[in-house]
Order: structure tokens, then C-alpha cells, then sequence
């Protein structure tokens, strides 16, 4: 393919997911998913071969086990975590610059389609993000795009990206949940839909929750240790324990481990559809006497659901708290739609049925609905004017999204006490922002500099060091700055006045003044702006 200098004014959609990504494109009318070395998405990897050669994609997965010093996996569920990199032949990676590896090869992928080499660069994309990620995590998504070469023109939830996609062209005024079990963390989202035939369509956001580190990869991974289990059981030999001298090398180990989990993710689609499953791995290893083991079992469906029953478990409790968070009950839904390759597992399908008593809309393919559904909200949008035009049709109407706040918003007070100043699914205005202000006092006598960190939590908290089951800090730091020249006074006898913004792009506004001298100083976190 030759150098292409003009930009295309085509916009991407962009699943930037834990375990696989998608790329689509809005053209002809309807949403085109991109193929990726003949297949409709890529796994989210990257491994190095040397300090200067890497691969990207399904090759680079299938070293994960192979070659785990080099190889990154997930790396989505990092995104925006302060300080965390990644070190492969000395050097230090964000997850940024990780992901911006995976978005390069995949849009890469869709320049090289035979009927887009003439279209133009493709250098803008709506990307995709969970409906409960951070404030840092969308603020490094932006950036792994920046470094890839694109232009975010929005950042969009998975799952109304996904309603986006069910409700395009249709006439229907409804209420529909989102139920988004991917490869890695796990959304559920209310929207109340109504669209049009012509594609206008409103979405009000109507409750939001999730769980992180909640997808497939933990059904993969139940699944490695219940054959690993009947393997154990056989030949006297734990394959998922590298640390115990078993008579053989960490090489081969690791080798016997990257097998394990291929048969694994091949025996989770194999249950799908039947009710049990042949394993057979033939020579998976050799003991320390010589002699070839191989993997010979059978894994029923129910001992599956059973492993993961825990998981099920979590994600109804996250439905339910969407559903009290937003006054609704299961009568008010009138469609679920399942997002994420990992809502193929039937236990999710019976789990839902058994919920609601209705079977969940499963029409679409559950991996690429996001990415489709992006696109079609991308066509919608106005690409820059340096771009080159294109002689596609673009939807008729108008896609408009009405947003709630996805976290409590609020700063650290004394005590690492959380002082909340917007509450968690508050609803944003169309038109215009949310205001909140509180009054606080110096913590000092003669206090002439204070800093204000402002914190946000998915969940009502009292201290911003309070921890989840998992050990995970429940709140996260998303911005500092400090207030100078306040005048000197005993403590607690000057009053600084601290300020919140925040508006439909999620654009958070914080000011704080000093009420004695009219110092004043602000942040704007333009984190999620279109």
C-alpha cells in the first residue's frame, strides 16, 4: 500500500476491550465490522521478541504462558492506575502506550482493507469505555489513541454503544438493560431508548454499575484448574503451581500451562453447546522418570457452572443495585441485551431468564455489538474539516445521549475523611452543567496554602482509604491542586469555598476560594470531552 496523506473523514468505532479488540466503520447505511487477519476482532496482546520487534494480536496470546516476561495481556484493567508499567527488555511501558500498540495494529488492519487503501488515513475514532471507568482510566485511553495517531472525537459507554446498535432504525420507545460480561470486567447499564426509523434516537442513561475483574478470563481460568484438578488427580502433578520442584523445568512447565489454557478457552465454547466436554491433550508433559502425560478427561457443563457460580453470583448483585439505584424494578425492563463474548456461557442466558422470565435478546453478535454500535454514533458526529470528505450515506437523525454522573465526586477533608459533593448517578442537564459547593475551614492556625486532591468512588464511602473485598481502594485520586495566599488566621477561622462543574462530556470543574483575601485557583479535568 502506498504513503496516504489525506485524512479520512470516515470515524471508527473502537471496542477497545480487556481481551479483544473490534474495529467498525458506519458505510452504506449500515455498521461494517473490519476483519483483522480474517477475523471479525483480535486479542488484546502484545508480546516483545526483542527490545526492538514485537507482534500484536492472537500470535502475541498465544505466548502469553510461552513467554510471560514479554508478553502483556489485559492490559486494559491497569488503564489509569498511578504509577503501574510494565518493564520488557528494560524498558518501561504504560498501559497507554500498550493499548496504543493494539489500536495501531487494528486500525492498521482497516486501512489495509482492499475498498479503504484509497479512502484516506483513518485518524478519527469513537472509542469505547466501561460505563464505570475511572476518570485516570479514560484519561489514558485518550492518551493510548493520541500516541497511536488518532483523534478521539468521543468517548463512548460500552453499553449504550450497544443500545446504540439494538435500537438503530427501529421505532420503539423502551426501557432496555445492558448486561456486559466481557473479557475482563463486567458493566450493566439502564437506558431508557426511544428511536426512530429515520436513526434519530435518545438514550437516557438511567442507572450504572459494575464489577471490576469480573469477565471471561476468570471462567478461563476456573476452567484450567478443574482439569488441572483431574490431571492432579491422575498423575500426581499440579500444572498451575510453577514454584513446586516437580521434576522439571520452568520451560516446560510453562509450556504444559499455555496448552492448558488453550484447552481450556476451546472446552468453554465446547460447553456452550453440549452438555460435556473431551478433553484430551496428548503429551502435555513428561515427568521427572520421562514418561509422556497427557490430559484425558471429561468436563461436565455443570461442573462449570458450578466453578463459576460465584461470578454469576456478583454480576446479579451488580443488575440489582442498577435496578435500585434507578428506582426500577425487573417489570420495568422490556429488553436485556447480552454484550461480550463471555454472555455465550448458557448459565449467563439461564441466569437471566431465571431474573427477569424473559429470555435475553441475543440477535446480535455479542462481540462486536459495541464496536457497530460506536460506529453508527461516530457517522453522526462531524469529522474536522481538513478531512476528506466521503460520498457515504450517513444516518438522517440526530443520536442524543442524556448522561448521569457514573461516580460520587468529592475531595479529602482531615481525617482522610471522603467530603462527597456530587452524588453518583445524579442526572446531567442536556443543556448545561451540574453545580454543587460546600463551605470548609483551615486546618491550622496561621494555614496560608491548602491542597485540595479530589477523589471519586463508585461507592458511598467515609474515608478515601477504605478497601473493597478484593483489597482494591474503593476511592481514586483524580486531580490536585493547591490553593495559595489564603490569609493567616487561627484555625478553623478562614473558610475556603470548594466548587464543583461538571457537565454532559464529563468535563469536572473544580474551584476553590479563599472567603478572607478572594484567592482563587481551579482545575479542569477535560477527561471525557467530545
Amino acid at each position: 500500500m502506498g504513503i496516504v496523506t489525506t485524512k479520512s473523514s470516515y470515524i471508527l468505532g473502537i471496542d477497545l476491550g480487556t481481551s479483544t479488540t473490534t474495529v467498525s466503520v458506519y458505510t452504506k447505511g449500515k455498521s461494517r465490522v473490519f476483519s483483522i487477519e480474517g477475523k471479525d476482532s483480535m486479542a488484546s496482546a502484545v508480546s516483545f521478541l526483542s527490545k526492538d520487534s514485537k507482534i500484536v494480536g492472537d500470535q502475541a496470546k498465544s505466548r502469553a504462558i510461552l513467554d510471560p516476561a514479554n508478553t502483556i495481556t489485559s492490559i486494559k484493567s491497569h488503564m489509569g492506575e498511578d504509577g503501574y508499567t510494565v518493564n520488557v527488555y528494560g524498558e518501561d511501558y504504560t498501559p497507554a502506550q500498550i493499548s496504543a500498540e493494539i489500536l495501531i495494529k487494528a486500525v492498521e488492519s482497516a486501512m489495509n482493507q482492499e475498498d479503504f487503501e484509497t479512502q484516506g488515513q483513518l485518524k478519527y475514532a469513537v472509542i469505547c469505555v466501561p460505563a464505570n471507568f475511572t476518570e485516570n482510566s479514560k484519561q489514558a485511553t485518550r492518551e493510548a489513541a493520541e500516541i497511536a495517531g488518532l483523534e478521539v472525537l468521543y468517548l463512548l459507554e460500552e453499553p449504550v454503544a450497544a443500545a446504540i446498535m439494538y435500537g438503530f432504525n427501529s421505532n420503539k420507545d423502551q426501557n432496555i438493560l445492558v448486561y456486559d460480561l466481557g473479557g475482563g470486567t463486567f458493566d450493566v447499564c439502564i437506558l431508557k431508548a426511544n428511536t426512530k426509523e429515520n436513526g434519530e434516537a435518545n438514550y437516557d442513561v438511567l442507572s450504572k454499575e459494575g464489577v471490576n475483574n469480573l469477565g471471561g478470563d476468570d471462567f478461563d481460568l476456573r476452567l484450567m484448574s478443574l482439569i488441572n484438578d483431574a490431571f492432579k488427580q491422575e498423575n500426581s502433578m499440579d500444572l498451575l503451581d510453577s514454584n513446586k520442584d516437580q521434576g522439571i523445568s520452568k520451560k516446560k512447565m510453562k509450556e504444559a500451562q499455555q496448552k492448558l489454557k488453550e484447552v481450556a478457552e476451546k472446552t468453554k465454547i465446547e460447553l456452550s453447546e453440549s452438555e460435556d466436554s473431551e478433553v484430551l491433550v496428548p503429551n502435555i508433559v513428561q515427568n521427572e522418570e520421562g514418561q509422556s502425560l497427557s490430559i484425558d478427561t471429561t468436563i461436565t457443563r455443570a461442573q462449570f457452572n458450578e466453578s463459576i457460580m460465584d461470578l454469576i453470583d456478583k454480576s446479579e448483585e451488580a443488575v440489582n443495585r442498577a435496578l435500585e439505584n434507578g428506582n426500577l424494578t425487573v417489570d420495568d425492563i422490556d429488553k436485556i441485551i447480552l454484550v461480550g463474548g463471555s454472555t455465550l456461557v448458557p448459565i449467563v442466558k439461564d441466569r437471566i431468564k431465571e431474573v427477569f422470565g424473559v429470555e435475553p435478546y441475543s440477535n446480535f453478535n455479542p462481540k462486536t455489538i459495541v464496536s457497530e454500535g460506536a460506529a453508527i454514533f461516530g457517522a453522526t458526529l462531524s469529522a474536522p474539516s481538513d478531512a476528506e470528505p466521503n460520498n457515504e450515506e450517513k444516518p438522517d437523525g440526530e443520536i442524543k445521549i442524556q448522561q448521569i454522573v457514573t461516580h460520587n465526586l468529592g475531595i479529602m477533608i482531615s481525617g482522610m475523611r471522603f467530603s462527597k459533593l456530587i452524588s453518583k448517578g445524579t442526572e446531567i442537564p442536556e443543556e448545561g452543567s451540574i453545580f454543587e459547593e460546600k463551605e470548609y475551614t483551615t486546618q491550622s492556625d496561621d494555614q496560608t496554602e491548602l491542597s485540595i486532591l479530589i477523589y471519586q468512588s463508585a461507592e458511598d464511602i467515609e474515608t478515601i482509604n477504605e478497601k473493597d473485598d478484593s483489597g482494591e481502594e474503593r476511592a481514586v485520586c483524580i486531580g490536585e491542586f493547591k490553593l495559595k495566599n489564603i490569609p493567616k488566621s487561627p484555625k478553623g477561622q478562614e473558610t475556603i469555598k470548594v466548587k464543583f462543574e461538571i457537565n454532559q462530556e464529563n468535563t469536572v470543574k473544580v474551584t476553590a476560594t479563599s472567603i478572607g483575601s478572594g484567592s482563587t485557583n481551579e482545575i479542569t479535568l477535560e477527561i471525557d470531552k467530545k
